[in-house]
């Protein structure tokens, strides 16, 4: 009798646990990634797209449990071609060698009313960085949004980087550039 009381128990914590969790895979259609990079001492700035290529999150309890993003590097856009493959080329991205760009969650996160914090690995051209950025979710669950800022020189994108050349003036890039965007996950 004992052992059935302990199977019932142990069935119900499994049960409960699949009830309050939840897994979520990104819609990539229904997504959207921009990148912003600036001079480095003007106002001059461009931006251009970039495609998610898969992503889950798990939620359990009002937490981020699990996170992982991942971004079709070959995705890169902008409407100038020759920008276009330059950012593809080996002074910035590589992105024949390094296809995948990819961030995932290091710990369980508390979900806010508004910003919140997520800490966790971001990997571009094979070097990964502990990183954390400001996320906000809908009420739902459905929507992760974004805008953060990524110290390109951490990757060893340092192509006119003027804390690399630091005689560069009106051709300087700033070591900062932008993401922002918003996930959604069906």
């Amino acid at each position: 009798m004992k052992t059935i009381h302990l199977y019932a128990i142990l069935l119900l914590l499994c049960f409960s646990t699949q009830i309050f969790s939840q897994t979520k895979s990104i819609s990539l259609d229904n997504s959207d990634l921009k990148w912003t990079g600036k001079a480095a001492f003007s106002t001059y700035a461009l931006t251009g797209n970039l495609a998610f290529k898969h992503g889950e999150v798990t939620i359990k309890n009002d937490s981020i449990i699990d996170l992982v993003i991942s971004v079709d590097m070959t995705s890169l856009e902008h409407e100038n071609k020759t920008l276009k493959s330059h950012l593809r080329s080996e002074d910035f991205f590589e992105v024949k060698t390094y296809r995948t760009a990819t961030f995932k969650l290091s710990q369980s996160s508390k979900i806010g009313n508004g910003p919140f914090e997520v800490v966790g690995y971001l990997t571009i051209k094979d070097i990964t960085k502990l990183k954390k950025f400001s996320v906000a979710l809908n009420n739902d669950y459905s929507i992760l949004s974004f805008n953060i800022g990524i110290d390109r020189t951490e990757y060893v994108v340092t192509f006119n980087s003027p804390s690399f050349y630091e005689k560069l003036k009106e051709d300087a890039i700033a070591d900062i550039f932008n993401l922002a965007g918003s996930i959604e996950f069906h």
